[in-house]
């Protein structure tokens, strides 16, 4: 699996996931119309999750994937997503985990990798106290 970690800043959750999508897009990751289709699902599956250090994992359908990846940015100051479990809540997300999955099959198996270290508050404090280069070798681990 490929990672592309970034630092950004954004005013909206919509500039946060093109973003991250623009991460995945410029390594070729992804199609170009990928971040226009992560926003169009966001709309109607908001991804926010509420946890001790909220975050947010927006993805599409594959068939805008060219290889399996996933983009982090860390955003200076948090963004508003709806949260995952109740859109009429927001989520303030210091974390955007753009997902793209090639393969429908590895869905399940790629996604309770991301859940797991999205449940682990110490972990995502410590990696915003990070550097850009240790905060990328960081997660390279916890991926591998």
């Amino acid at each position: 699996m490929k990672i592309v970690v970034s630092d950004g800043v954004a005013k909206n959750w919509e500039e946060a996931i093109i973003l991250a999508s623009n991460k995945l897009l410029e390594k070729g990751y992804v199609q170009d119309s990928f971040g226009k289709h992560c926003i169009e699902r966001e709309k109607k599956f908001p991804t926010g999750l509420e946890t001790d250090f909220p975050v947010a994992i927006p993805h599409t359908e594959s068939e805008y994937v060219n290889e399996t990846a996933i983009s982090v940015v860390r955003l200076k100051d948090p963004v508003v997503f709806k949260n995952m479990e109740d859109s009429s809540k927001q989520v303030k997300v210091h974390y955007v985990m753009n997902l793209a999955i090639k393969d429908k099959n590895q869905q399940v198996v790629f996604l309770s990798k991301v859940i797991q270290i999205v449940q682990d508050s110490n972990f995502l404090k410590r990696l915003f106290s990070l550097d850009e280069h240790s905060f990328e070798d960081e997660l390279l681990k916890k991926f591998a």
